[in-house]
């Protein structure tokens, strides 16, 4: 493990230095002083009941403008609509970043469940990055879709941002997938569903196995686990790119062997076929293989055959260099545990086995888990499977916390796997006010002769996390966010428990001598508004939040740049609503302060009605100023309303008439309309607007029977783009018409 020091030192020489210790992530600085801190039982919440999603009353008022409520908001951030009075017209607002119409139409273009990661990613990008990474995605074609979207949404905007990350890997990792699950007898890749048949559509692996009577069983891997631990082009900490194996990597940045291809080759390509001196071949070695994992001890299995080839190409020791690319770690041949975990996690997933790195950061060991219908311990060094009791019983280590690391850098306890005995810590972190404050980063230590890092974490909206950890240890810990830290003095640690007891649990509060920044609003009678003409409506609900925190270890901060974690809490966020205007909306994004015509605070759901004044311009957003750390998922709509009559039978009649669609619907500057004749005859297509006004004439001709389609670029018959909501075609063929309804965003 390469410490802190060593890191200056590094950096002040500029060469590599030889280090003794196994694991290869660079260790979090720590100082010797204590804090003592008195337990307090932190505050638990109930679980709310479930709520029904609320919808927002019609009445005669009908959408102009639809926004769509999908979203991740993060914290301090602002998302919703203006009023702009000039041209009683609105105009989407939002704190987060602008998405090209390019990245909007990659979005639409991904599964449903993905789009409000992809959306959060994208918007962090640069124009032409998020150019870049749009396009990637509308010009993959099924199957790899959903695979190449899941890596560009959960891959960090500041490695996306960065020269490293380029398109065509990601292209090459997903096709080289499908590639050897067509070489594989054990592994299949099935797709549910399609981009035409299922919105919601995704994929995983199905494979054979043997329990431990030698039955053969055939096993489905569960579709969060096939993305995040075998399609993820990230392992751990390295930068995911093309490395040119003769390169010696360089132990601070890990990016000096970056090379565009052909020199720089990618892992999951380049150590499926390698070929060098004599070291056996990994592709020839797995397609012998009929069985992913025998039970029953029996030959045959790919994980055995992945263990016998990674210890036939590698050997247990080290020199001055401790690469984190596994296409350099084969170049070298030679590694401790840090080069082993990444590298049979890389191997692994070649093969389409989930596999990740498992860590005791305070006793220095890494080593493997991969998935069997359930995570099995794995040490190919050691030959070690399905043995997690052998560190503690069987090479007397005494731990403090174990924890998988995914390919985002989150960090997952998985103590009770490895420890006989094990306790709970949790600790709130308040602030002065003893307001919870989400999203502080606490930094957990087992104490021996100093503090030694053994676990991180972040706190959810109620100011809390919970550390599983191992018995008979001292632990101390430390609390950091946006305004404060805890103990007050930097580097130093709070005094936990002496002594931890098995099946103990211990509570701590953390209070930050600061106020945590929370908005502050004053509520004001809207001007009078004795026309109705336009409203704002809204009706939202949250399911799920965010624990958001900076990544432990990740190279591309050699860039200057630190990417935050983004884990799913499965529990009910909170957003506000309000309406102000101009002056206020400046104020309040800017300082947090601010009158509103309209606030309702933070709740899970609700809907809100705002009748819009003549005379100025209103703002009315979704709003997360609560939060300093967490963000929430919303799912909903937001609606610009018209009030007036519908467009009735005297302005476009309906009637039975022909089979006719539209498709997409709801559309982004483009639709195509399809219908069938049942004859010849005149026929005409038209678009009208909710005032029954026509907007664009299509086709007034004499068609033949059959099958027809047209498009609609979105423009008027002036040429001029048409405002985005509702409107209706109306298709008429000899004396009979039929009318549809389209949404136009």
């Amino acid at each position: 493990m390469k410490t802190y020091a060593l890191i200056i030192i590094l950096l002040s020489a500029g060469m590599l230095f030889a280090q003794t210790r196994g694991t290869t992530q660079a260790e979090l600085p720590i100082e010797d002083h204590i804090y003592c801190v008195q337990p307090r039982l932190p505050y638990l919440p109930e679980i709310p009941e479930p709520g029904k999603r609320p919808n927002l009353e019609r009445e005669d008022w009908y959408n102009y403008h639809h926004l769509p409520l999908n979203t991740i908001l993060r914290a301090g951030q602002q998302l919703g609509m203006q009023y702009v009075n000039h041209q009683q017209d609105a105009v989407l607002i939002s704190s987060m970043g602008t998405l090209s119409s390019t990245a909007r139409d990659a979005i639409d273009h991904s599964p449903l469940w993905l789009q409000p990661q992809l959306e959060n990613v994208l918007s962090q990008l640069t124009p032409a990055k998020q150019t870049l990474w749009a396009n990637l995605i509308l010009t993959t074609q099924h199957p790899y879709i959903d695979e190449v979207a899941f890596c560009v949404a959960h891959s960090s905007p500041q490695y996306l941002n960065s020269d490293f990350a380029l398109a065509e890997m990601f292209t090459e990792n997903v096709q080289q997938i499908y590639y050897v699950s067509a070489q594989l007898s054990y592994v299949e890749i099935v797709d549910y569903g399609t981009p035409a048949s299922d919105p919601d559509y995704w994929s995983t692996t199905r494979y054979f196995k043997k329990n431990a009577a030698g039955e053969t069983e055939q096993v489905e891997v569960p579709r969060d686990i096939y993305y995040w631990y075998l399609v993820h082009p990230k392992i751990t900490d390295e930068i995911p790119a093309y490395i040119d194996p003769a390169i010696i990597e360089n132990n601070s940045t890990h990016n000096n062997n970056i090379a565009p291809p052909p020199t720089g080759k990618f892992w999951r390509t380049w150590l499926y076929n390698v070929q060098e001196e004599t070291y056996p071949v990994l592709s020839d070695t797995l397609t012998q293989c009929t069985t992913l994992f025998n039970r029953d001890g029996s030959s045959g299995d790919a994980l055995r055959a992945l263990q016998w080839w990674v210890n036939n190409t590698m050997s247990f020791t080290s020199n001055a260099e401790r690469p984190h690319q596994p296409v350099r770690i084969y170049r070298k041949h030679i590694g401790r545990c840090g080069e082993y975990a990444d590298y049979a996690s890389a191997v692994a997933r070649i093969a389409l086995i989930p596999c990740t790195s498992v860590m005791s950061l305070s006793t220095d060991h890494v080593w493997n888990e991969f998935w069997e219908d359930g995570w099995v311990q794995w040490e190919p060094v050691n030959g070690y499977i399905d043995v997690p009791m052998v560190y503690e019983n069987g090479w007397g280590k005494v731990f403090g916390s174990v924890f998988e690391i995914r390919s985002d850098g989150f960090l997952t306890s998985v103590t009770d796997r490895y420890s006989d005995g094990l306790c709970t810590i949790n600790i709130q972190v308040l602030d002065q006010n003893m307001v919870p404050v989400d999203g502080a980063r606490v930094i957990l230590a087992i104490f021996e002769t100093t503090p030694r890092v053994d676990m991180v974490g972040f706190t959810d909206n109620f100011g809390l996390v919970s550390f599983p950890v191992g018995e008979n240890r001292d632990y101390r810990a430390r609390a950091e966010c946006s305004f404060g830290i805890y103990p007050p003095i930097a580097g130093t640690y709070a005094q936990l428990v002496a002594n931890s007891v098995d099946g103990e649990t211990y509570n701590y509060q953390f209070v930050i001598a600061a106020d945590k920044p929370l908005p502050v609003v004053e509520t004001i009678p809207p001007p009078p508004d004795p026309v109705q003409d336009w409203r704002f409506g809204i009706a939202y609900q949250s399911d799920s939040y965010y624990l958001c925190g900076r990544v432990t270890w990740d190279d591309i901060s050699s860039l200057g740049v630190y990417p935050k974690v983004y884990q799913e809490v499965d529990y009910p966020g909170n957003v506000s609503f309000l309406v102000m205007d101009a002056d206020n909306y400046m104020f309040y994004t800017i300082d947090g302060f601010g009158s509103a015509f309209h606030y309702d605070p933070p709740l899970s759901e609700g809907t809100a009605l705002f009748d819009i004044p003549t005379g100025m311009d209103y703002y009315a957003f979704l709003d997360t100023r609560h939060f300093v750390g967490n963000a929430v998922k919303i799912d909903g709509i937001m609606t610009f309303q018209y009030y007036g009559t519908a467009v009735d039978e005297d302005l476009i009649p309906g009637a039975d008439l022909i089979a006719h669609r539209v498709f997409p619907n709801p559309s982004q500057g483009w639709c195509e309309l399809q219908f069938e004749l049942p004859k010849a005859g005149r026929t005409e297509l038209a678009i009208y607007n909710l005032r029954g006004q026509k907007v664009k004439t299509l086709l007034s001709a004499e068609l033949q029977p059959g099958k027809h389609q047209l498009h609609w670029n979105g423009l008027d018959d002036t040429g001029t783009v048409a405002a985005s909501g509702i409107y209706f075609y109306r298709l008429a063929w000899e004396g009979r018409s039929a009318v549809g309804k389209l949404l136009k965003l």
